[in-house]
């Protein structure tokens, strides 16, 4: 650290050693990899995570819940000989997931995002979910949402696709956009299973379609 700082003439803070840490490329870029999306352990087994879903405001609690599970999984790994049967494990925990999901089981309050508007409602050319949220809560409650103000929704089916929580009325399970969810969880399944050959497309595909093919290139990227 001393070495650095005379050499740089910039200060350097001691945030940890850690046993491992993987660092995850751009989302608008694989070949690029980024410094703020990462996640690692430290020597006592604590975890860091930055960058990824579970440390995004947006991301459903249902989605926040399983990643975090997933690192948590991996990280007891004590060596790379180890590491096959805990991301074996890991992969588990997101195939459970989404059994949960297609046979409601997941509670709705688990599924609510929450996300900010950005501008005025009315500036919008193609309103964000959030936007959309926030036009449905004005019209059912006469509530108008801020630029910089946050809003509560659940993705549903038909062609508004968003549901505001905060309107009257119940929310139906059947209503769910269950596409929409595996999307967001094969999204953050695959920030912890990039660093070892999987994707968030494979990951979708499979959750869709159960490939048995996928099945045998996990094992093979996960076994080297």
């Amino acid at each position: 650290m001393d070495e650095i700082a005379d050499q740089t003439g910039l200060g350097v803070s001691l945030d940890g050693v850690y046993r491992w840490v993987a660092f995850l490329p751009s989302r608008t870029d694989e070949r690029v990899p980024v410094a703020n999306r990462y996640f690692g352990v430290f020597q006592d087994g604590s975890i860091k995570i930055r960058g990824i879903e579970a440390r995004r405001r947006d991301t459903p609690p249902w989605v926040v819940e399983t990643q975090v599970r997933m690192l948590e999984r991996i990280s007891r790994a004590g060596s790379v000989k180890d590491l096959p049967d805990y991301l074996r494990s890991a992969f588990e925990i997101f195939r459970k997931a989404l059994a949960d999901l297609q046979e409601d089981r997941v509670p709705l309050a688990k599924l609510v995002v929450t996300s900010r508007v950005s501008h005025e409602l009315e500036s919008y050319r193609s309103p964000t979910p959030a936007a959309r949220s926030a036009l449905q809560l004005l019209e059912y409650t006469g509530k108008r949402v801020r630029p910089g103000q946050k809003v509560r929704f659940v993705y549903t089916q038909g062609e508004m696709g968003v549901r505001s929580w905060e309107i009257p009325g119940k929310i139906n399970l059947s209503d769910i956009d269950k596409d929409k969810y595996v999307e967001l969880m094969a999204r953050a399944a695959a920030s912890v299973l990039h660093p070892f050959g999987i994707d968030d497309e494979q990951l979708k595909h499979w959750a869709h379609t159960r490939s048995i093919a996928f099945q045998f290139d996990f094992e093979r990227k996960v076994s080297h």
